[in-house]
C-alpha cells in the first residue's frame, strides 16, 4: 500500500493530526458536549484523560502507518535493485555485447546503492514513533482501534537500519571488489587474444 494513499484513522471525530487547529478544537468541543449530555452533572476529568490518550494514540498511529508503508515500499525497491544486480552479473557470462552488458551491471550496482540509501532513510523514519504502553488509557485507546478493525502497527523493529544498510553496502563492496578482479582478468585475456 502506498504511503500517500493511507487515509488517517478517525475515531470519535479525532485523527490526532489536527491538534491545535480549528478542526481539532471542534472535535474536542463536540466530544465533550456529547459526553456531558450523556452524563449530566458528572465530573468530566476521566473523559478528558481518555480523549487525550485517544488523540495521542491516533497521532502516533496515523503518523506511523504511512512511514511503515513507505519503508515497505523502499525495502521492496531495494530488494528488486539488488536482484537486478545479480541478473546483470549473470548476463555477463554469455553476453555477445559484453561491454554493454557490463555497463548494465554497473548501472544496476549504482541503482542498488541508491535503493539501499533510500530504504535506510525510510526505515529510520519508521522507527521514530514509539507506542508507549506505560499508560493503561493509551493501551485501551490502541486496543479500541484494533477492535474497530484497523490494522495493528508497531514501529519498525528487529535491528538498526543504519547498521543493516552499512552491512549491505560492505557486503556489496566485497562482492564488487571480487567481481572487479574477475572483470580485469577477463579483459586481460580478451586483449591477449585480440577479442577487444
Amino acid at each position: 500500500m502506498s504511503a500517500d494513499l493511507i487515509t488517517p484513522v478517525v475515531v470519535e471525530g479525532f485523527n490526532g493530526l489536527d491538534e491545535g487547529t480549528p478542526a481539532g478544537d471542534a472535535a474536542w468541543t463536540a466530544a465533550l458536549a456529547r459526553w456531558r449530555t450523556a452524563h449530566p452533572g458528572e465530573d468530566d476529568r476521566g473523559e478528558i484523560l481518555r480523549l487525550a490518550a485517544l488523540t495521542d494514540v491516533l497521532r502516533r498511529y496515523n503518523r506511523l502507518r504511512p512511514r511503515l508503508a513507505a519503508e515497505q515500499k523502499a525495502r521492496a525497491a531495494r530488494d528488486e535493485a539488488l536482484a537486478a544486480v545479480e541478473t546483470c552479473w549473470q548476463a555477463l557470462r554469455s553476453a555477445q555485447a559484453w561491454l554493454a552488458a557490463h555497463h548494465n551491471y554497473v548501472v544496476a550496482v549504482d541503482a542498488a546503492k541508491t535503493a539501499i540509501r533510500v530504504w535506510q532513510e525510510q526505515a529510520l523514519s519508521a522507527t521514530e514513533i514509539p507506542f508507549l504502553w506505560d499508560d493503561p488509557s493509551r493501551k485501551a485507546a490502541y486496543d479500541q482501534l484494533i477492535a474497530d478493525g484497523h490494522p495493528e502497527v508497531e514501529p519498525l523493529g528487529g535491528g538498526n537500519p543504519v547498521s543493516e544498510a552499512e552491512q549491505l553496502v560492505a557486503e556489496w563492496k566485497q562482492t564488487e571488489d571480487h567481481r572487479a578482479h574477475l572483470v580485469e582478468r577477463t579483459v586481460a585475456i580478451a586483449q591477449r587474444i585480440g577479442a577487444v
